[in-house]
């Protein structure tokens, strides 16, 4: 089993939708042996864009090849209608140097904001992830990055939870650190409650390694991805509801991370972590989650001048954080059709609205909202490494703003049904359309 990291090429000119022409790309010579984990659109030009894809590839004889082939995701769905209770989508692209929410969890106070003018919040975990603090607020759903997408792609629904058995799996190239980690899980337990003591340690090293790419995104590798999954098979096996992670990242020097401290470079760890827990969402259907074990304890320079940072400092395992999300994690339904969903199901079309920085309108979880013409609130402040704006992908429905607690207010109008433009000036007077010339006739606008 191998995980790649590729780029696919999407024509400018296609017919459909983004989301449709980028589905069409990454099948093109594709094979019933490989998945695609991940895939965001990073560069647009006059004639096509540039995807940066990672796949998961596998020989005839992989156990797990069969499971992760089930998981191939068919034609994204159309939103049947508007729920009642009114969800945001929040994404906060991981790798990709976000001035808010590029750190350690410093997108928190963003998405309480965001949280606290909808019904349901739902985000991803490196949104909210800070070592050992984790300050979600009580109507935040903690999502998976892949499984957010199959969400907004109508292929999942969320059932809320209260409570989650979590397995861990450890990489045993940090059994130096295994301590640390059972103190995690125990400590957990003892003072918050959390039913979390089952984990395992691979039998071999997993050999998780960063890689950068073309755009300057934090990518990354895993040699072994079929002992992840083995120990994630084992876990669940034994009753777990919600996987947690810790693993060693290799391949980070002192010279990036003090460029990530100072604010110049995406988190190096970002990008690779989120391509172990989509291999794991993709395969199992479980809520889950990853931290990294110390690799930086030799590299990393102490300072207090970046706040955004300063949970980096405070923890060995930067753990506790994943099992306060994982607790009550919403587990994942697959859902057969969006015109009949359970009613205790958070699915597509609850979601109202979707929030991103400006700069990242290419992934999944946002052509998915353009596909079924979800407004995407596009936050100006929250700069990254990409130039994929709305100038250059033309998406519909597309309220650009310049802070959060600017998108907080226009959620809050979505959510009352307040229409926009009555709320900005100048305010423009009632459009008059001319009777249509016999029933195919095109309305002329006076």
């Amino acid at each position: 089993m191998r995980i790649v990291n590729r780029i696919v090429h999407v024509t400018q000119s296609g017919t459909g939708t983004w989301l449709e022409r980028l589905g069409r790309a990454l099948s093109t010579g594709s094979h019933n042996r490989r998945l695609a984990l991940r895939a965001a659109i990073c560069e647009v030009n006059d004639h096509q864009a540039i995807a940066e894809t990672t796949f998961v590839e596998w020989d005839a004889a992989e156990p797990y090849g069969e499971l992760l082939a089930a998981t191939q995701v068919a034609t994204p769905r159309r939103k049947s209608h508007q729920e009642q209770r009114f969800a945001v989508v929040q994404i906060v692209p991981t790798g990709v140097r976000c001035e808010i929410g590029g750190y350690a969890g410093d997108a928190c106070p963003a998405t309480n904001l965001l949280a606290a003018s909808a019904d349901l919040l739902i985000t991803h975990p490196n949104a909210v992830n800070a070592s050992e603090l984790n300050e979600m607020a009580a109507n935040v759903l903690y999502v998976e990055g892949r499984s957010l997408d199959d969400l907004m792609l109508g292929q999942v629904a969320l059932a809320p939870s209260s409570a989650n058995r979590i397995g861990t799996f450890v990489d045993p190239t940090g059994m130096a650190y295994l301590d640390e980690v059972v103190h995690t899980l125990n400590a957990a337990r003892a003072a918050a409650g959390i039913d979390c003591a089952l984990y395992s340690v691979g039998r071999e090293e997993i050999g998780v390694t960063i890689e950068w790419s073309a755009h300057g995104c934090a990518l990354g590798t895993v040699r072994r991805p079929e002992i992840i999954l083995e120990m994630v098979d084992h876990l669940l096996s034994q009753g777990a509801d919600a996987i947690g992670g810790v693993s060693v990242i290799h391949g980070v020097t002192a010279q990036q991370f003090s460029n990530h401290l100072d604010g110049n470079l995406p988190n190096p760890s970002g990008g690779i972590e989120a391509i172990i827990t989509h291999l794991i969402s993709r395969a199992f259907r479980v809520p889950t989650a990853h931290a990294p074990l110390p690799y930086y304890q030799a590299i990393k320079r102490r300072s207090t001048h970046n706040p955004r940072a300063s949970a980096e400092f405070i923890s060995t395992p930067h753990y506790f954080c994943v099992l306060k999300g994982l607790a009550r994690a919403p587990r994942l339904v697959p859902v057969e059709s969006l015109q009949r969903v359970a009613p205790h199901l958070i699915s597509l079309n609850h979601i109202g609205a979707l929030v991103v920085p400006a700069s990242c309108l290419g992934g999944l979880a946002v052509l998915a909202a353009d596909f079924n013409r979800i407004p995407i609130i596009a936050v100006r402040e929250n700069r990254t490494v990409l130039d994929v704006s709305n100038e250059r992908m033309g998406l519909q429905n597309v309220i650009s703003v310049e802070s959060y607690p600017e998108a907080a207010g226009v959620v809050l109008a979505l959510r009352k049904g307040i229409c926009l433009e009555s709320v900005r000036r100048p305010l423009g007077c009632a459009v008059r359309l001319d009777a249509p010339v016999g029933r195919l006739g095109a309305a002329a606008v006076s």
